[in-house]
């Protein structure tokens, strides 16, 4: 269920805790399609070593170069994130977005990361201030000179109600970092590993 559609509701007639009202007001666990988003990007790049395996190139550097084929391209991963859920905007993306709460922005090597900040504090500040409400960044990169430049935009951001989350995935696993002091809390630097289960793995690698 999309996040404007979550309604606390109480089970089994058990009356629901302030803090857990205000836990489904703010949000401040992982919506399932987000998880489900990490998950997609994580396949995707599964699918980018798994097609590599017959070249020379070292993995990392083939996740980094963006030289990928056609069915593994960053297109494919927009296409797939699209198709998979409906309750965030995607970015980059030719397409006009609907103007959700909820955008996630790709910024998936290392010459993009300062575009994909900037990107993201763009679209929150100019083009959907007044529908968006979280910005999920999803990248493979975290270069601390460039968050700390962009830090004082994301408290502002914070401070107009707008929430602006920064994932680092991998391959296998990925944990929230924080962008600025004022956006740490309890989730940043836990490393999870539930989105790219060994069941699936299983199934990438015998597929």
């Amino acid at each position: 269920m999309c996040a404007e559609n979550k309604k606390p509701e109480a089970e089994n007639g058990r009356e629901i805790m302030v803090s857990e009202l205000l836990s489904a007001i703010s949000e401040s666990e992982y919506p399932q399609y987000i998880l489900d988003a990490v998950a997609t990007v994580q396949e995707w790049m599964n699918d980018i070593i798994g097609n590599g395996n017959d070249s020379d190139e070292d993995i990392f550097q083939l996740l980094a170069s963006g030289n990928f084929e056609e069915e593994t391209g960053i297109e494919s991963l927009i296409e797939r994130l699209e198709y998979t859920s409906k309750c965030f905007d995607v970015l980059p993306n030719t397409k006009a977005q609907e103007g959700r709460p909820d955008v996630v922005v790709l910024s998936l090597s290392a010459p993009d990361y300062e575009c994909g900040l900037r990107a993201a504090i763009d679209y929150a500040a100019v083009f959907s201030r007044e529908t968006c409400r979280r910005v999920w960044v999803i990248s493979d990169a975290y270069i601390l000179d460039e968050a700390m430049k962009y830090a004082p935009h994301v408290d502002a951001l914070l401070e107009q109600g707008i929430s602006l989350r920064y994932i680092l995935v991998t391959p296998w696993g990925w944990v929230e970092l924080p962008l600025s002091g004022k956006t740490d809390s309890k989730r940043a630097f836990l490393w999870r590993n539930d989105g790219m289960t060994e069941e699936k793995r299983g199934r990438k690698n015998r597929g």
